[in-house]
C-alpha cells in the first residue's frame, strides 16, 4: 500500500440485481478522499455488531487484543444506552431494532497501528458489520463582512415572512432541535424561547429516567474538551468564539414582538439546544449523530444541522434512517465548498439539504450545489444573535439552514398531524423558481426545487409528494452497464404526502449517448407512507458512450393534481468485469490491471480469498528499454498512476459453463507518449471445481503491430499485496515453481501467490519496499527507468521482509527477454493464487501449471510467404539480427556481399529449417565499416537486404 497516496471514494446508493454485487465481500477500509487528521477523532471508532451478545463483543475484544497489533479497548459503550431504550415507547424500540442502532458502539482504543489498520483488523472479525472513524464535522459559516450595515433582515422579506404571518402568526411552541456548538441560554432575544425539560429540573437526579442527569435546558454531548471533557447538562457557550450555534439559534427562533433585538420567522418556536462540539474548539462537531438521536427520542420533529464534512458514515446514515422512520425532518447545510457535491449529513438519503442564495436569489459564491440539494434559502450576510446579548452577521449554508427550519416550524404549527418529511416536501414544493435568473444559469436543477417561500407553503399546501427510495438495475453485461446494451430500471417510489392515483412517471436524460426506450410508466395507486416498485424502464446505451461516465437521469411525476421531478445519477459503461466463480473473486479490466481498473484500489473487487481483499495493486508493464515501457503502475508523482493502455473492447464473457468462466478484453498502448505499438488480448480463466478453484489464470496475448521488430521485450506485473497488517508482510520466490508468494508474519492469515506459467523465457522477480533505505521505492516515486529495472534484472532477490519482522512489500514479476517480429505475437500467462498456507499454494500452483499445459491458449499466425526483415540494429557495429518467415520447411543460406558485388562470406546456412518465424544472428566485427548486402536464398527464391556497418 502506498501510504501517502490520496484515495478516491465514490459511494453507490443503488442496489443491483446482478452478480456484480459482491455481497459478503469485505473491502479494505481507506479514509475517504478529502478526509485528513483534522476530520477524525484519534483513537476513537464507531462499530456496529451483526448481533449483540456478551460473548460476541468479548470475542472481538479478545481477538484483537491477542493479535500482534495488540489493540486494547479503553472504552466500549453502546451509543444508545439500554436504560434509555426501556424508557422509549414500543414504536421507537422497534425502530431502533430495525435500523440496528442498538448494535452500535463507541470505542476508544490504544494501539500503535494506524487508524486504517485498526479498522481493517476489526472488519476481519466475523461479528463486526462495520467499523469507521468518529468523524469531526465542521460548522459551515463564512467570516463576517465588516462593511455590512447592521440591523436589516432582508432575508425574512425575501421568503415572504410578512405574508406568512398573516396566515400562521407563530409556531405555537413547536420544538426545533439545534444541533450545533451551543448557545447563550440567557441571551435577551433567546432566553424566552429556550426549551425547558420540566421533567428533569437541576437537582443532581435523573428525574425522568432518560439517562441524562439534569438535562433541563438541553444537553452538552462533549463538554470542555473532546479528549478530556465529559458530557454535561450545560450547553451554554463559555466564549464568543463558540457563537456559531448562537447565530443559528437566533435565525431559527429569536423571540419576536418583545421590543428588542431581531425577529425570527417562527417567532416562538422552542429551541432545544444540543451542544455537539467542545468548549475548546469553535468549529468542530464531534457528536452530532448522538445529538440527533437524542432529539428523535425526545419526540422532536424538526432537527437543524448547520454543519457537515466529507466523511460518509454508515452510522450516520443509520441515525438518519431512524430519524425518518420516526417522522423527523433533518435539515442540513449543503456545505460551503463552492463545488458540486454535498457535505454529510446533507448528502444522506432522507435529509433535506439546503443551499445558500443571496438576497437577489443568486447562488452564493461559496455554496455547495448539486442534484441532491432539495431547497435554497437566503444565507448571505444574515443578521442574528451573538454571545452576551449582542448581534452580528454571518454567511453560509449554516445560516440558510435554520431559516428553513424556522419555516418548517410554522408549517408544523398549522398542520401538527403531518410528519417531518411531509413538512419538508411542502416547503420544497412551494418554492419560487430561481433558475430563470442569469446568475444561476450554470446551476440549473442543482439548487433544489427553488428558493424558500413560506407564505406559499402556508397558503396553498401541496396535497401530494412522491420521492424515489431506490433504483434497481438489470442489464445484459453482468452489471457493467456497457455501451451497446439495453438496461432495465425499476424504481421504488414512496408517497411522503397524500394518496395518488394514476401517477405518470417519465424517465429522461440529456446525455446524447443514452436513449430512454420505455420512458413512461403508470402507477395506478399509491397511498400515503406506502412504497411500491415501478418498472421496468428500458434504456439504451450507445456503443460510443463514454467509459465510466456518470449519466444524470430525470424522473418526472404527474397526476391530475400533482407535478414534480427529481434527479439521480448512474455510472455506466464500466471498464471492468467482476469475476466470482470459485473460492477467488477478482476483476478483469480493459487496461491490463488485475483486480482494480483504476489506481488506488478503485473500480473492482481486488483479489478476494477467505472473504478478504488481499490486493492493493496489480499493474501491467511491457517494455524493452528505460524510455519505452508501456504501463499503468503507480507514477513518479505521488497519488497518480501511468495510464498508457487504451481500451479496444470491454471485458466480455466468452465461456460460462459448469466448469469454467472465460472472459476477455482487448487494449493497446496508444495512450503512451512513446508507444511500443502493441495490441493485447487479456483473458481470465476461472475454474469452478477443485483442485482448480483457488486460482485464476491471467493471460496476455501481445501482438507487435509495428513495422519493426520489438527486441529485448519484457512483460510483467507490479504487485502490491496487503495481507492483514500491510506493514508486516513477507514475500519469497521459489525458483523451482516460478512462484512468488506473500504472507503475513501474523499466523492464521491467508497466503497469496503469482506464478509464471509459460516457460519460453526467463522469469524476472524484483521485490521492493518503500520502508527500506536505498530501495527503488524509498522516495515513494516509481519512474519508468525504475520500472524497467525491476522488470529486467533477473531474480534480484528471493526474499524480502523476513529478517525485519515484515514490511509493506511489493514486487515485479515477469518474463523476458523476447524478440517479437513485426505482426508476430507472444503469450504470457500468470496464475493468481490464494491459499491457507504454503502447501495449499503449491498444490494450486501445480494444478494451474497442469491446466495451462493442457490448454491450446495461443496459436501463432500462419506464415503464407517467404519474408526477411531489415537487420536490426541498423546501422550496426558488428552484432546484428534478421527475422525470417518460412511458409514451409526448407534450406536457407545467407551470403554477405560488399558494395562492389564481391562475396565476402556465408553468414548462415542450413539444409533444413522448419516452417514458421525465426530470428538469426551474425557477427561482423572482422569487417571494415561500409555498406554490405545480405542475400537470403530459400529454395529457389532470393531476397537481398542492405545493411550498414560502422566502427
Amino acid at each position: 500500500m502506498r501510504i501517502s497516496s490520496s484515495l478516491l471514494m465514490c459511494f453507490w446508493l443503488f442496489s443491483v440485481f446482478t452478480t456484480l454485487a459482491n455481497d459478503g465481500l469485505k473491502k479494505k477500509f481507506k479514509l475517504p478522499a478529502g478526509v485528513t487528521a483534522k476530520d477524525i477523532v484519534p483513537n476513537s471508532l464507531i462499530i456496529k455488531y451483526k448481533n449483540i451478545s456478551t460473548a460476541a463483543t468479548r470475542s472481538v475484544q479478545n481477538n484483537i487484543a491477542s493479535g500482534k497489533q495488540k489493540i486494547q479497548f479503553l472504552k466500549h459503550e453502546p451509543v444508545v444506552k439500554l436504560n434509555r431504550i426501556y424508557e422509549l415507547p414500543i414504536q421507537k424500540q422497534l425502530a431502533l431494532d430495525k435500523v440496528g442502532l442498538n448494535k452500535v458502539y463507541e470505542i476508544e482504543y490504544r494501539s500503535s497501528q494506524s487508524i486504517e489498520n485498526v479498522i481493517n483488523t476489526l472488519l476481519e472479525q466475523e461479528e463486526v458489520e462495520y467499523a469507521e472513524p468518529r468523524y469531526i464535522y465542521h460548522t459551515s459559516s463564512e467570516p463576517n463582512d465588516p462593511f455590512f450595515q447592521q440591523g436589516t433582515q432582508n432575508h425574512l422579506l425575501r421568503v415572504n415572512a410578512v405574508e406568512a404571518w398573516n396566515i400562521q402568526n407563530a409556531a405555537n411552541g413547536q420544538i426545533i432541535a439545534v444541533v450545533d456548538s451551543g448557545a447563550d441560554l440567557e441571551h435577551e432575544d433567546l432566553a424566552a424561547n429556550i426549551y425547558l425539560n420540566n421533567n428533569d429540573p437541576v437537582n443532581g437526579i435523573d428525574d425522568d429516567g432518560d439517562g441524562y442527569i439534569d438535562n433541563y435546558r438541553g444537553w452538552d454531548f462533549v463538554g470542555a474538551s473532546f479528549t478530556n471533557g465529559r458530557p454535561d447538562n450545560n450547553p451554554d457557550i463559555p466564549s464568543d468564539s463558540l457563537d456559531h450555534g448562537m447565530h443559528v439559534a437566533g435565525i431559527a427562533s429569536a423571540v419576536a414582538n418583545n421590543g428588542i433585538g431581531i425577529a425570527s420567522l417562527a417567532k416562538d418556536a422552542k429551541l432545544m439546544i444540543l451542544k455537539a462540539g467542545s468548549d475548546d474548539n469553535a468549529t468542530a462537531i464531534y457528536r452530532g449523530y448522538e445529538a440527533i438521536l437524542y432529539a428523535v427520542n425526545k419526540g422532536v420533529k424538526i432537527i437543524n444541522c448547520s454543519w457537515g464534512g466529507p466523511g460518509f458514515s454508515a452510522y450516520g446514515q443509520d441515525v438518519i434512517n431512524f430519524a425518518v422512520s420516526n417522522g423527523c425532518l433533518v435539515i442540513a447545510a449543503a456545505g460551503n465548498s463552492a463545488k458540486e457535491g454535498l457535505d454529510y449529513p446533507a448528502a444522506y438519503n432522507g435529509v433535506l439539504a439546503v443551499a445558500n442564495v443571496n438576497n437577489s436569489d443568486i447562488k452564493s459564491s461559496s455554496s455547495s450545489y448539486g442534484f441532491d440539494v432539495d431547497i435554497a434559502a437566503p444565507g448571505q450576510n444574515i443578521w442574528s444573535t451573538l454571545n452576551n446579548d449582542t448581534y452580528g452577521t454571518k454567511s453560509g449554508t449554516s445560516m440558510a439552514t435554520p431559516l428553513v427550519s424556522s419555516a418548517a416550524a410554522l408549517v408544523a404549527a398549522k398542520y401538527p398531524q403531518l410528519s417531518g418529511p411531509a413538512i419538508g416536501e411542502i416547503l420544497r414544493l412551494s418554492t419560487d423558481n430561481i433558475y430563470t435568473l442569469s446568475g444561476n444559469s450554470n446551476f440549473v436543477n442543482k439548487l433544489g426545487k427553488g428558493r424558500l417561500n413560506i407564505a406559499k407553503a402556508l397558503e396553498s399546501t401541496p396535497a401530494i409528494a412522491i420521492r424515489k427510495q431506490n433504483i434497481i438495475l438489470q442489464d445484459n453485461s453482468d452489471g457493467v452497464l456497457a455501451g451497446g446494451d439495453t438496461v432495465e430500471l425499476a424504481i421504488d417510489l414512496k408517497s411522503i404526502l397524500g394518496n395518488v392515483s394514476n401517477l405518470n412517471v417519465t424517465l429522461s436524460t440529456d446525455n446524447p449517448d443514452v436513449t430512454v426506450i420505455t420512458s413512461n410508466l403508470v402507477l395506478t395507486q399509491l397511498n400515503q407512507d406506502e412504497t411500491k416498485q415501478l418498472g421496468f424502464f428500458k434504456v439504451f446505451l450507445a456503443p460510443r458512450t463514454q467509459e465510466n461516465v456518470e449519466v444524470i437521469f430525470k424522473l418526472q411525476y404527474a397526476s391530475s393534481n400533482y407535478q414534480d421531478e427529481e434527479f439521480f445519477a448512474l455510472r455506466v459503461n464500466l471498464d471492468y468485469l467482476n469475476i466470482n466463480e470459485n473460492q477467488i473473486a477478482t476483476t478483469l479490466t480493459s487496461n491490463g490491471r488485475v483486480g482494480f481498473s483504476a489506481q488506488d484500489a478503485q473500480n473492482g473487487l481486488g483479489f478476494v480469498y477467505q472473504n478478504k481483499n488481499l490486493l492493493y495493486e496489480a499493474s501491467l508493464m511491457i517494455g524493452n528499454s528505460t524510455s519505452r515501457i508501456s504501463n499503468n503502475a503507480r507514477a513518479p508523482q505521488i497519488g497518480r498512476a501511468e495510464e498508457d493502455f487504451l481500451k479496444i473492447t470491454r471485458p466480455l464473457k466468452e465461456i460460462d459453463d459448469t466448469n469454467v468462466l472465460v472472459a476477455a478484453s482487448t487494449f493497446n498502448d496508444y495512450s503512451s507518449n512513446s508507444p511500443l505499438d502493441v495490441q493485447v488480448i487479456n483473458k481470465h480463466y476461472a475454474y469452478k471445481n477443485a483442485p482448480d478453484d483457488k486460482y485464476v489464470i491471467v493471460e496476455y496475448l501481445i501482438k507487435n503491430n509495428s513495422i519493426v521488430p520489438l527486441n529485448g521485450l519484457y512483460v510483467g506485473l507490479f504487485c502490491d499485496w496487503d495481507i492483514d497488517n500491510s506493514e508486516e508482510n513477507i514475500v519469497k520466490y521459489r525458483p523451482d515453481k516460478s512462484l512468488a508468494y506473500t504472507y503475513s508474519v501474523n499466523p492464521g492469515n491467508p497466503y497469496t501467490a503469482v506464478k509464471v506459467l509459460n516457460t519460453n523465457a526467463s522469469v524476472q522477480f524484483y521485490p521492493m519496499s518503500y520502508q527500506l533505505v536505498g530501495d527503488i521505492l524509498e522516495d515513494d516515486s516509481f519512474t519508468r527507468a525504475e520500472k524497467f529495472t525491476s522488470l529486467s534484472s533477473g531474480i534480484f532477490k528471493t526474499e524480502l521482509g523476513e529478517s525485519l519482522g515484515g514490511l509493506d512489500v511489493m514486487y515485479t514479476m515477469g518474463v523476458g527477454p523476447y524478440n517479437v517480429a513485426s505482426k508476430d505475437s507472444i503469450q504470457v500467462a500468470f496464475a493468481f493464487i490464494g491459499g491457507d498456507n504454503l502447501n495449499d499454494i503449491i498444490l494450486s500452483a501445480d494444478a494451474a501449471q497442469e491446466k495451462f499445459e493442457g490448454l491450446q491458449l495461443f496459436e501463432s499466425e500462419p506464415v503464407l510467404k517467404f519474408e526477411v526483415s531489415q537487420n536490426y540494429p541498423n546501422p550496426t557495429k558488428g552484432n546484428t539480427f534478421f527475422d525470417v518467415a518460412l511458409p514451409e520447411a526448407g534450406s536457407l543460406f545467407v551470403d554477405l556481399y560488399d558494395i562492389t558485388g564481391k562475396k565476402i562470406k556465408q553468414i548462415y546456412g542450413t539444409a533444413l529449417m522448419g516452417s514458421g518465424k525465426h530470428t538469426i544472428s551474425t557477427t561482423l566485427n572482422d569487417l571494415s565499416a561500409g555498406i554490405y548486402f545480405a542475400e537470403f536464398q530459400y529454395r529457389q527464391t532470393k531476397q537481398v537486404v542492405k545493411l550498414i556497418l560502422t566502427n
